[in-house]
């Protein structure tokens, strides 16, 4: 019951990574194409994966607890601008178990990880 509880929120955890890895890459997308891959433009589309928000303030958590816009490989979300108006937006986040990892030793931290790839028409 605890394994199906736990991969139960591991799935709506992945479900949220998902999500918003697709938003930031439609926020992206639908500025102007010398706009998009700039370094505010990037900043904010990190800010509405990680926290749902392009400002978030000092009480915002992150949409996944542990998640971070820049947090080593396991723990962030990339952007990739190298094609032309094409942009990539990946993340990696952590999810750690409920139950399972008391049970089966080794199994504390899940990476959870999305990929959207978005076509610009900003104009």
């Amino acid at each position: 019951m605890v394994g199906g509880v736990d991969f139960g929120v591991a799935f709506s955890a992945h479900a949220t990574v998902g999500k918003s890895v697709r938003d930031a890459a439609r926020y992206l997308g639908s500025l102007p194409t010398t706009a998009a891959c700039s370094t505010w433009a990037i900043a904010n589309a990190k800010n509405l994966a990680v926290f749902g928000r392009l400002s978030p303030g000092d009480g915002d958590s992150a949409l996944i607890s542990g998640w971070q816009t820049d947090g080593g490989t396991d723990n962030n979300v990339g952007v990739d601008c190298s094609t032309p108006s094409i942009i990539i937006v990946s993340a990696k986040a952590p999810y750690r178990t409920l139950m399972l990892g008391a049970v089966l030793p080794g199994i504390g931290t899940i990476t959870l990880s999305a990929q959207h790839e978005e076509q610009s028409i900003g104009g």
